[in-house]
């Protein structure tokens, strides 16, 4: 009887070893890179950092822990510090998919777009989101940000004129990104140091105006968009105050427009459709708006872009009515633009 017994428990075992060691072998190769990287160990180096890290996001949000454990062989300082301000504000997990990404070239190295993620503090309808991860020369992880949608991406970069443009193109998306990311990692020194020391800080607000009378009656109630100036300590200021009082912040764009200034090379103007969103807290009711956002981004000097006006107007009001239309949004042609670049 044992004699008959015993291989059928050796081939179980050989089973489930086969099958923990297939599970274990598809996780850990989850990302690959297709195409873009002829480098055979520089692409190993990219998909095992890349592989390493998305394994790392879902175990602690498994495990629901606060803090996510990062091989720091595989990232720069900065990164890894950016990294730990987003779980801060929300943890994320990776869901269990194939991963397949076009790896492109950077001016600073080389980048991979359109890792999906799960934000666990968003609602439910936020909560799928992409990450785009940049790599040093060396195959470091140097930078994660949230990503636009890649067809946004796609139209943005499409609209190129020359490899140049490209090229700029490519720097205007990466701060995009970059920037909405330090809002969702409630990043305020991050945030400040791309703001111009005198830039041009606008924005609208929705009030009811005072009805008047019209032959002895009341007309009605109608919106009015009313606009507020702040300089750049004011609006850093009024910023600190909401990331203390909320948990989690989550900014994302939609709508995305590019155009270049006719006067000054390397000079944008970028128009986004904004999504705000503020969780509740003990200290907050929490917080939803829908805007446009309109930026003046100065890359004259290139190694500290600068953002010389920002605009937010509100696309809608309380009731959901549009108080805001394309054509009332504020652009290039409304600004004096300072000569130089200046901080």
């Amino acid at each position: 009887m044992k004699l008959r017994f015993q291989p059928l428990i050796n081939l179980a075992t050989i089973m489930l070893f086969a099958l923990a060691t297939t599970t274990a072998a598809s996780a850990q190769d989850q990302f690959s890179i297709e195409d873009g990287l002829e480098n055979g160990q520089l692409k190993a180096t990219i998909e095992n950092n890349v592989n390493t890290f998305i394994t790392a996001l879902t175990d602690a949000a498994d495990r629901q822990q606060k803090k996510v454990k990062l091989n720091e062989a595989q990232f720069t300082p900065q990164a890894i510090q950016d990294v730990k301000m987003m779980w801060r504000n929300s943890p994320m997990s990776c869901p269990p998919i194939r991963i397949r990404s076009r790896c492109l070239n950077t001016a600073q190295g080389y980048q991979v777009r359109g890792i999906p993620i799960d934000i666990l503090n968003a609602d439910e309808q936020e909560a799928r989101q992409e990450l785009t991860i940049d790599f040093t020369r060396d195959g470091l992880i140097s930078n994660v940000s949230i990503a636009i949608e890649m067809h946004r991406y796609d139209k943005i970069m499409t609209e190129n004129k020359s490899a140049l443009d490209y090229a700029q193109r490519q720097k205007v998306v990466e701060f995009i990104e970059n920037f909405r990311t330090a809002y969702n990692r409630k990043d305020l020194p991050y945030i400040a140091s791309v703001y111009s020391d005198n830039a041009l800080i606008i924005t609208g607000r929705v009030i009811k105006e005072v009805p008047s009378a019209l032959d002895g009656k009341l007309t009605t109630l109608t919106n009015k968009v009313v606009y507020t100036q702040q300089n750049k300590t004011e609006y850093i200021d009024k910023l600190r105050t909401i990331f203390k009082r909320n948990n989690y912040v989550n900014v994302r764009f939609e709508d995305i427009d590019v155009v270049e200034s006719m006067r000054f090379d390397n000079v944008y103007g970028v128009t986004l459709k904004q999504y705000w969103h503020t969780a509740p807290t003990a200290k907050s009711k929490g917080y939803s708006d829908v805007g446009y956002l309109f930026l003046i981004i100065d890359f004259r000097n290139s190694d500290d872009p600068l953002i010389q006006v920002r605009t937010w107007q509100p696309y809608l009001d309380e009731n959901g009515n549009i108080v805001t239309t394309p054509d009332q949004v504020y652009h290039l042609g409304m600004f004096r633009i300072p000569g130089n670049g200046s901080k």
